[in-house]
């Protein structure tokens, strides 16, 4: 007998019965806790929002030492916190399937305070105890640090001396289109600019260094690089450690930290004069702290004798 020649409803119950049983539910992944113990130095405090900036010790299984922003979620001591503080407080890590889903400060204590200095404000004859910024005025030395350039080149900062160094900081898979893409924009513009002029090309070296060694190697910077338009010598990505990062983020300003998908952290773009010290120092939220005309302006004030 044909199948067009079955009852519907017997047609339906034949079908219903050869088909397979459903397949089990996949199981969640499991989730687990673990607590560290963050140390590390307060580099800055925003008592509005409760963010505490903090250079920590390595997290061995967590994260390698660095400088990023930390919300703890117990604030009673907050108003104790100072820059150049010792902290330590319990860090919670909960992580999903293997995958670090969030991190939460619970509690932050000062464990060694920072010296103080006297301050007096002759505007209002008041004195009060504060802490020397830690971030670099201009006319102090760079810190050295090594880095691998694009092409898989060892480079020290220390080695383009005689040369003004534009130099900042992004990572490539960066999603926020104010922060490094505006950053990228800036330089390839700049780099223009800097090319334009054959005496100042000689003189003048661009450098963008990522912060995210995992992810940006030398092949992946050079991709990167060639969809920039940037060209060595004059224009150059280069990626460096942590710990070579570390001798150079906190006296330049430098906050960045990793996130469950992303890489948070601030811009940062300095200026170098030829015999490394430092000329100016741009910061900020967004890709708006500094604009291509301004920073050749500047570069123009450090090299002689090019036409402007």
């Amino acid at each position: 007998m044909h199948l067009r020649h079955l009852p519907l409803t017997l047609l339906l119950v034949t079908l219903g019965c050869s088909s397979a049983p459903p397949k089990p539910a996949a199981p969640e992944p499991a989730v687990e806790t673990t607590t560290y113990t963050l140390k590390g130095v307060v580099r800055e405090v925003d008592a509005k929002t409760g963010v505490v900036t903090i250079a920590h010790q390595e997290l061995p299984g967590f994260m390698k030492a660095m400088t990023m922003d930390f919300t703890p979620k117990d604030k009673t001591n907050l108003d104790e916190v100072g820059v150049g503080d010792e902290v330590e407080g319990p860090l919670d890590v909960t992580r999903s399937g293997g995958l670090v889903k969030e991190y939460n400060l619970r509690s932050l204590e000062v464990m060694q305070p920072a010296p103080r200095t006297l301050k007096l404000d002759f505007g209002s004859g008041t004195a009060a105890l504060a802490v020397k910024p830690s971030v670099l005025s201009p006319g102090e030395l760079v810190p050295d640090f090594a880095m691998t350039t694009q092409d898989g080149t060892a480079l020290k900062l220390s080695d383009l001396r005689g040369k003004v160094v534009v130099l900042t900081f992004i990572y490539t898979r960066c999603p926020l289109p104010d922060y490094c893409p505006a950053v990228d924009k800036k330089f390839r513009e700049l780099a223009d600019s800097v090319k334009s002029v054959k005496s100042r090309s000689q003189a003048v070296r661009l450098l963008s260094v990522s912060f995210d060694p995992e992810h940006d190697t030398p092949e992946t910077l050079r991709k990167h690089a060639a969809m920039q338009g940037a060209i060595p010598p004059v224009w150059t990505y280069a990626v460096a450690s942590h710990d070579e990062l570390r001798k150079v983020a906190e006296r330049l300003g430098l906050v960045y930290g990793p996130m469950p998908n992303e890489i948070r952290h601030n811009l940062c773009t300095a200026l170098i004069a030829a015999d490394g010290t430092l000329v100016r120092l741009d910061s900020g939220a967004s890709g708006k702290a500094w604009t291509p005309a301004e920073m050749l302006k500047s570069i123009n004030s450090q090299v002689a004798g090019f036409q402007k």
